[in-house]
């Protein structure tokens, strides 16, 4: 049994209830000492607690304390995007005051060498020492997050539901303007907005003024024979709601995008983490995604209906060269679908290779980790997923200076893969390793692997791949060579995964984040997403298909899973992740993936469309003959 960082302990008494819940921060090189922090009370946080590794073990194996999976505020460690645009620039205050003491591990958690930390931060930041412990004690207690530093507003007032005037709030202006902005007001900013501040470029203050002209006077007189607006302050919202409406309603990225275009804002104003001199010095340092069209053709389940040639994603942690994780699917490349690679690396293999029938020991692929850096598609990473990654404490490498060292190792197994899949399915739909010409043989007349069967496959290979043998020009450490670390992959990720630099979170956290999401809608027989029909214990005994609303929306939005369609998960306003699972008539989809539903679906479709047509000519038949009788 191994803990790693960010292990969550149960500890029990001898009715075995919870007595306390403890995060391990930190575990020492030679497995001597662990520290880890109390998150049971969020309202009274503590410092960390030195333990005796071998006293948790001996814990877990005798029953009195056990691994869990718990996180004490998913709200906060994985935020809407509203509330993280809205306090983001607070947490990565709070982040700059902390960050050069944080990383001074161990000596951060010991109390006689935290005390000059803290007081040289408070010197050089001006912070006092009371507020900087609060920081520490937060960022520790939410697992080493950023997001553990942002303020917690989630109870207070009506959350979720924005307040409605009924005169203006604050202060008395100056000029006396007691106007109440409404929802019809609102409306009105935006079409101001799109009129003058996008189509003709005006700053917000003669936006402002061009839609009060517009859109607020009803009384003019005439000058110069031109008809003037008669300006009424009192009867029109001041600049400064304007303003605030604005800031309010979109993040800086958006305002910039809105003036400059989407391309410029992606390129410009996007975060952006990593350290382009980070190299990978130990097992769980650094992964690399990157994906590629396999050379096969699959099927649907009919064995008939082609659904196309699978685009592959690997995991790979460049130290060790194991393969951590993978995902195939239809689907051209995408942000998305290299997520969905990212979730399957930081969850466990059992039971994933359990839904494909293949049976294995944690041994045989041992990974539910995920590393400190990330490295991919430096467009892909940077635009789309960098606030997702930071919610499951992943930094994202500069992708372009790894560009040249450590792809290869990713592209070297894509190229070993393809070569497998044509000698071994020549005959089921493999291509050929160059472009097809006319009058080659067309390999999708042989195509007979389902999707299903395919990750079967590369599950399989895999496995057989991380217990191969290193290349030649592997670089052995001194301190492999004193341990006698076998040179495979899989030798080098076990050896390696206890110099501490990988992490778990929790299984919730990782769907909400890396899983895809869709609006869906709320039915009377159950939640409709893709043609499917969704529910749950919790929606039936809340009510939500009778009033057809959950948390007062009908459409909402869910993660699902593409590899599996037996269920989806509903994010509620009180942060929970609600698993839904597919109602009685669909059971039959269970465990098929979302590519061979769309094929059902579309098929479907077709027939209807076909036999309806069909009917129509039958009806006119029927019309036609029964006349006839009734002559």
């Amino acid at each position: 049994m191994q803990i790693v960082e960010n292990s969550i302990i149960e500890l029990l008494d001898i009715e075995e209830q919870r007595t306390a819940l403890q995060r391990v921060l930190w575990i020492s090189s030679d497995f001597k000492e662990a520290i880890v922090i109390d998150i049971m009370d969020k309202k009274n946080m503590q410092l960390p607690l030195l333990r005796k590794y071998e006293d948790i073990i001996d814990e877990i194996q005798e029953g009195s304390s056990r691994l869990v999976e718990f996180e004490p505020d998913l709200r906060l460690i994985s935020p809407e995007p509203t509330y993280l645009n809205k306090y983001k620039d607070e947490r990565d205050k709070n982040w700059n005051v902390i960050k050069e003491i944080v990383v001074q591990e161990p000596d951060i958690y010991i109390s006689k060498k935290r005390g000059p930390l803290v007081k040289e931060t408070t010197e050089k930041t001006g912070v006092a020492k009371k507020d900087i412990y609060r920081l520490l004690k937060k960022y520790w207690f939410y697992g080493k997050s950023k997001n553990g530093l942002l303020r917690d507003y989630f109870d207070c007032g009506a959350p979720g539901e924005e307040r409605i005037y009924k005169e203006k709030p604050g202060p008395k202006s100056k000029d006396g303007n007691s106007f109440v902005v409404t929802d019809k007001d609102k409306k009105t900013f935006e079409k101001a907005i799109k009129e003058f501040h996008i189509k003709k470029e005006m700053d917000l203050k003669s936006t402002h003024r061009h839609m009060c002209e517009k859109y607020y006077t009803t009384v003019f007189y005439r000058k110069n024979n031109v008809l003037v607006p008669v300006i009424e302050p009192e009867n029109m919202p001041s600049l400064r709601q304007f303003k605030y409406w604005y800031n309010k309603e979109y993040s800086f990225a958006e305002k910039y995008s809105r003036r400059h275009g989407k391309r410029k804002a992606e390129m410009n104003v996007r975060a952006f983490q990593g350290d382009s001199t980070e190299r990978a010095v130990d097992v769980g340092y650094l992964f690399e995604i990157d994906s590629t069209p396999a050379d096969i053709i699959l099927v649907s389940n009919d064995r008939k209906t082609i659904i196309g040639t699978p685009t592959l994603y690997i995991v790979k942690d460049v130290f060790s060269r194991f393969i951590a994780g993978f995902h195939v699917n239809v689907a051209p490349p995408s942000t998305i679908e290299q997520m969905v690679a990212l979730e399957n690396t930081g969850t466990d293999k059992v039971e994933f290779c359990k839904r494909y029938d293949i049976d294995i020991e944690e041994s045989d692929w041992p990974c539910a980790h995920l590393p400190k850096f990330l490295a991919g598609d430096r467009g892909e990473l940077k635009a789309k997923m960098t606030e997702n990654l930071i919610n499951i404490n992943v930094d994202v490498a500069n992708a372009p200076s790894y560009r040249g060292d450590l792809k290869p190792f990713v592209e070297q197994h894509f190229r070993i893969t393809n070569k497998q899949i044509r000698e071994l399915f020549s005959k089921a739909g493999a291509k050929p390793g160059k472009l097809i010409e006319r009058g080659d043989k067309d390999p999708s007349r042989d195509a007979t692997f389902t999707i299903y069967e395919f990750t079967q496959f590369m599950i399989l290979q895999i496995i057989a791949f991380n217990k191969s043998v290193l290349p030649r020009e592997y670089f052995v450490t001194p301190e492999m060579f004193t341990d006698k670390v076998g040179l495979t992959p899989i030798e080098v990720w076990s050896w390696g995964k206890g110099k501490r630099l990988l992490h778990e979170e929790p299984r919730n956290l990782l769907r909400y984040n890396l899983l895809p999401k869709e609006t869906a809608t709320v039915t009377r027989w159950g939640i409709k997403f893709k043609g499917m029909h969704y529910t749950s214990d919790l929606g039936l005994k809340d009510g939500w298909f009778e009033e057809q609303r959950i948390d007062g929306k009908k459409q909402v939005t869910i993660s699902y899973d593409p590899r599996n369609v037996s269920s989806i998960f509903i994010r509620l306003k009180n942060g929970n992740l609600e698993q839904c699972f597919l109602t009685p008539k669909y059971s039959e989809y269970e465990g098929l993936h979302l590519e061979d539903v769309k094929a059902i679906m579309k098929y479907k479709k077709k027939q209807l469309n076909q036999k309806g047509k069909e009917e129509l000519q039958h009806q006119a038949e029927l019309q036609f003959k029964g006349k006839q009788i009734k002559h």
